[in-house]
């Protein structure tokens, strides 16, 4: 569910969090409530959307780049054209809603023979439209439990109710593609890769 969404990011970062990560959202409203939460958190994180005038883009990706910031949390905005070869995740926070953003988001990782993730976090209502990715890359994405921890989830079942039948732990309801040679959190859903070509 919607709500579970930080909940699953807290347990991917519990350990460790990786040096570069870059999140994706749907919104400018989504980025700043995100970034929010996330610095309550404590975690080390910046903004990247078109509110920003062009001279704060362009620190905050000064800053990224640095290490000072280690988490990006952005719309769509830099999802092409980051000259950054060693970003080690990417999370779908939402899902795109055009199959070709989903591809250029996941570009930003597992670049240059780096190693990397990228990891797509499926609501019940955007299961639709993350089933029409999988269509649209000729294959199901692998899928991954939510943490038991974070209580009942949607099964992911496009086809029918767009998710509202229930499972308690240990069913598939987070979806994502993992790239590069790391196996990943599993947290969430992947599909595991080895430096293969972008989807």
């Amino acid at each position: 569910y919607e709500r579970q969404k930080l909940g699953i990011i807290q347990s991917l970062f519990q350990d460790q969090t990786p040096e570069r990560v870059i999140i994706f959202a749907s919104s400018k409203l989504k980025v700043k409530e995100v970034t929010q939460a996330f610095k309550r958190m404590k975690l080390n994180v910046g903004e990247m959307h078109s509110d920003l005038e062009q001279s704060q883009r362009e620190q905050i990706m000064r800053e990224f780049k640095s290490g000072r910031i280690n988490i990006l949390i952005a719309t769509d905005i830099v999802s092409r054209g980051i000259d950054i070869d060693d970003i080690r995740l990417v999370i779908n926070y939402d899902v795109p809603h055009d199959s070709e953003d989903y591809v250029h988001r996941i570009g930003r990782t597992a670049r240059a023979n780096h190693d990397g993730c990228a990891i797509t976090f499926v609501s019940e209502k955007e299961q639709t439209q993350f089933k029409a990715i999988e269509n649209f890359l000729g294959k199901d994405i692998y899928k991954i439990p939510v943490p038991e921890e974070l209580g009942e989830a949607p099964e992911y079942s496009p086809r029918s109710s767009a998710g509202r039948s229930n499972h308690k732990g240990g069913g598939p309801r987070k979806q994502g593609n993992y790239k590069g040679k790391r196996n990943g959190a599993g947290k969430s859903g992947a599909n595991n890769r080895k430096n293969t070509p972008k989807e």
